[in-house]
């Protein structure tokens, strides 16, 4: 079975690099814009029109501080943030361009000086766009950690995992690709049997370390990555592959799922079987939840995307459950009673910027939706986060 699974695997990534992809899939492929050429005086007329329509605008203020901006240009004794400069000049969204090298050379080019912002003291937003295009010195490990060689690079500064996918990786014997709504992602090792050890096993227990896994995939050599989503690791098999030597050997395929409830999924398609593991009592609806967050091998008899749903249900159920119907942010009674008779709260992933997929419940808590909000989209929302998150410690630890 797996290896029949591998040889699907193939043929799908065969399909996408003509960009054909199952119809039951919804997947965004980004296409690389080339930032066409202007003149120098039309860069000029940009940084014109930044100062006359932006930098006053509240999102532009103290904009340098800024380490989503890594590098401006310098003119007239005012620096300019680079990368809306060229999409000024060009008409190109931000997002569909490359920033770092890509741009830097495309302004030195026309005769301007590029200079690297200071890093302040504020940590830079761990955010990305998807389908935009990201330098990855300068706009992902950079400012965020990870080693900037590795398929499978983990950051010692944030609860975060990048991964690198692309056609490049089948000459180092990598072969990734989509299958059945899930990224079959070929684990860490050129050479000989991989094993579960070191980015590997960082991606099978991401979800008891609470780091997210963030995926881009490389359009072509300096030409940047394309930033594919956040993903959850469903489980993992091995697969018969060929290594950087053209030998067989047992590779680690992890099945990778996007964050977010799979479209049609909810909780009236579930049978009373899958009613049945949600415990009654708090300690048994406990083991359950960190029984769900351990890495496994895969059943193949089960949909990635549903087992995921199934899992991160266990969680959810308990994280509620644990609450006991006060919001564990504000400390307030919840909002309502639902329909089934228990209190609406919702749960919120402290380590990451989506909620949906797995987590552990010492990294999520159950919110009213007035504290949700506010923590994603208020101006305190980062201090409140960090303050569930430090009480989240204090209930789990």
């Amino acid at each position: 079975m797996a290896l029949l699974l591998c040889h699907v695997l193939k043929r799908f990534w065969s399909l996408a690099t003509i960009g054909i992809f199952p119809t039951d899939i919804n997947y965004k492929r980004a296409t690389l814009v080339v930032i066409k050429p202007v003149s120098k005086e039309r860069v000029s007329e940009a940084m014109l029109e930044f100062d006359q329509k932006f930098r006053g605008k509240p999102e532009w203020q103290r904009w340098e501080t800024n380490q989503a901006h890594r590098y401006a240009v310098l003119e007239g004794g005012q620096r300019y943030p680079a990368k809306k400069v060229v999409s000024l000049a060009t008409g190109i969204a931000v997002g569909e361009f490359s920033g770092g090298h890509p741009t830097n050379s495309y302004l030195k080019k026309r005769g301007f000086t590029v200079v690297e912002l200071p890093c302040g003291e504020d940590k830079p937003v761990l955010q990305f766009t998807i389908g935009a295009v990201y330098d990855r010195k300068s706009e992902i490990n950079g400012p965020f950690g990870g080693g900037r060689r590795d398929g499978i690079s983990g950051s010692t500064t944030y609860p975060v995992i990048f991964l690198f996918t692309g056609e490049s990786g089948e000459q180092y014997g990598y072969t990734d690709g989509w299958d059945n709504g899930a990224y079959l992602y070929t684990g860490q090792g050129q050479r000989g049997p991989m094993t579960l050890t070191r980015g590997n096993r960082a991606i099978a227990e991401h979800a008891v370390d609470g780091r997210a896994l963030h995926m881009f995939r490389l359009i072509g050599k300096g030409k940047g990555y394309v930033y594919e989503g956040e993903f959850s690791c469903a489980n993992w098999f091995e697969c018969p592959q060929s290594d950087v030597n053209g030998e067989l050997r047992t590779a680690i395929v992890f099945r990778l799922v996007p964050v977010g409830i799979p479209e049609g999924m909810n909780e009236a398609e579930t049978d009373d079987g899958d009613k049945a593991d949600l415990p009654d009592s708090l300690a048994a609806a406990r083991l359950v939840a960190l029984a769900a967050c351990k890495p496994e091998s895969v059943d193949l008899g089960q949909s990635a995307p549903r087992k995921i749903y199934l899992r991160s249900r266990k969680v959810a159920h308990y994280v509620l459950m644990r609450a006991r119907g006060t919001c564990e942010s504000c400390q307030r009674p919840a909002p309502f009673i639902k329909k089934d008779g228990t209190p609406y709260l919702e749960p919120h992933h402290v380590n990451r910027v989506s909620d949906g997929g797995l987590d552990h419940p010492l990294y999520v808590g159950a919110v009213c939706p007035s504290c949700h909000r506010e923590i994603h989209s208020g101006v305190n929302g980062a201090l409140m986060n960090e303050r569930l998150k430090q009480r989240l410690q204090v209930i789990e630890g």
